[in-house]
């Protein structure tokens, strides 16, 4: 018998269940659901004075299930009101998920584009793209002329099936949208379309075809503007691994270079991994009323452990605290929100047992910091001879493993480190590197009080 989901049906169980979860990893001030399992953040966007964010969302497991699309909204981008589930998979385009998509605001109306994801009769897949809307912000409804858009309008080279996570963005008064697909040569490829009303989506191009040691699909595009700069955002799956990039089986990228609007292209000049922790994938941007470009991730990635799963806590996944993107001498920059720095308590290494809050340290020379308690724990510092800041997490009893078949416990990145500011959260540590040049976010599962040492 066919389950059948709907958004009545989720929010009366989150409401019946919410209770039970078992809280004792659940994050303090990153965003995470009441209950279930969440992956990537959706429809990232500015409205009506507030941040919205929607997720990707299994409200009945803390495993990946057939997907809706969960909602909250913030003010700090630290304390977080639930919404109701915005989407669920109801329809036949979309019956077996509402996966990946983003927001729109147009005319006070709050638009959603999401990737339907249909298994048919023949085990085959069909990735189509839809469209809903909201007056009020909370109660959506998906438009009659749904889909908008199928594999059937791609080119030939393309798999049509692996067409997914559209990014939808205005210029010049057309609506444009940034969607994964991938290539028959199995590499990653962007499209792009468009459209003049949000509801008659055509395919406009090829805007960026990879090549095969830049992964074999690229998720979650997000194209914008910064100064100037053209900004292609992704996550690529087993990109090349680099000295201490690409680690992680799976990754999340900038590339910067230049859009060419006559022919629709976009002309890579570079590509940095845009994280260089454990955990840090599906990152979205909006652009709010003071032109901030902000981006917030899931702080996981794919074929990774989940103690709060294998401890049937009943909840798995959170988001990164979001960051602004700037450029500042030629460098893109991640900075903390002002407005979330102040909702964060300030931690010093004396104030023990810690679970969450922000600590800042001037960098002298080596550094060596653990937390956690004597027999689990992760470290972390600065390799002064090497000029690494690194995240190791040996030290941890429950050492989340996953598809990789390398070692990956401990990640760095190759700086001259001057500065760091560390955030803590009770299951997750985010790094900034002398004010936002580079960044390491890794998530953990410690038992008991945490505490802060120097070891230097």
């Amino acid at each position: 018998m066919t389950e059948i989901y709907t958004v009545e049906r989720a929010n009366q169980f989150i409401q019946k269940n919410k209770d039970e979860v078992n809280r004792k990893f659940k994050p303090k001030h990153h965003f995470s659901a009441e209950i279930g399992w969440i992956n990537d953040p959706n429809g990232f966007v500015y409205f009506q004075g507030e941040y919205h964010l929607f997720y990707q969302f299994y409200p009945y497991d803390s495993v990946w299930g057939p997907m809706h699309w969960g909602h909250a909204k913030t003010k700090d981008f630290v304390n977080w009101e639930h919404l109701p589930v915005a989407l669920a998979p109801d329809m036949p385009y979309d019956k077996d998920g509402c996966f990946s998509g983003s927001a729109i605001v147009k005319d006070d109306v709050l638009w959603l584009m999401y990737t339907g994801n249909v298994e048919q009769e023949d085990g085959t897949i069909r990735q189509i793209q839809n469209m809903a809307y909201s007056k009020d912000g909370i109660h959506f409804e998906k438009i009659a002329e749904n889909p908008v858009a199928t594999g059937d309008i791609l080119p030939d080279e393309l798999v049509k099936s692996d067409f997914r996570d559209p990014k939808i963005f205005e210029k010049e008064g057309r609506y444009y949208a940034v969607v994964a697909a991938k290539h028959q040569e199995d590499i990653g490829t962007i499209v792009l379309l468009g459209s003049d009303n949000l509801i008659d989506w055509e395919f406009e191009s090829i805007f960026l075809k990879g090549t095969p040691e830049q992964g074999i699909m690229w998720e979650c595009p997000d194209y914008f503007n910064i100064d100037g700069n053209d900004i292609l955002m992704m996550s690529p799956m087993r990109v090349k691994q680099k000295h201490y990039d690409f680690k992680n089986i799976n990754s999340s990228v900038i590339m910067t270079g230049k859009v060419d609007w006559n022919t629709k292209t976009f002309t890579l000049h570079n590509m940095k991994e845009l994280d260089h922790g454990h955990d840090f994938y599906a990152p979205q941007s909006l652009e709010d009323d003071e032109g901030r470009c902000i981006v917030i991730a899931w702080l996981h990635t794919w074929g990774r452990q989940l103690p709060s799963h294998d401890l049937k806590h009943k909840w798995a996944g959170s988001m990164t605290l979001p960051r602004q993107l700037t450029y500042k001498d030629g460098q893109l920059l991640q900075t903390i929100l002002p407005e979330s720095l102040q909702s964060l308590s300030k931690i010093d290494v004396d104030d023990n047992p810690i679970s969450s809050g922000v600590l800042e340290i001037d960098i002298n020379g080596n550094l060596l910091m653990r937390f956690g308690s004597s027999d689990d724990y992760i470290d972390f510092g600065f390799d002064k001879e090497e000029n690494l800041v690194y995240i190791d997490r040996k030290g941890l009893k429950r050492l989340p493993k996953g598809d990789e078949t390398w070692e990956i416990s401990e990640r760095k990145v190759q700086i001259q480190a001057k500065k760091l500011l560390i955030l803590f959260d009770s299951n997750s540590i985010e790094i900034i590197v002398n004010n936002g040049e580079e960044s390491l976010s890794s998530a953990f599962y410690i038992d008991g009080e945490h505490y802060l040492q120097n070891l230097s």
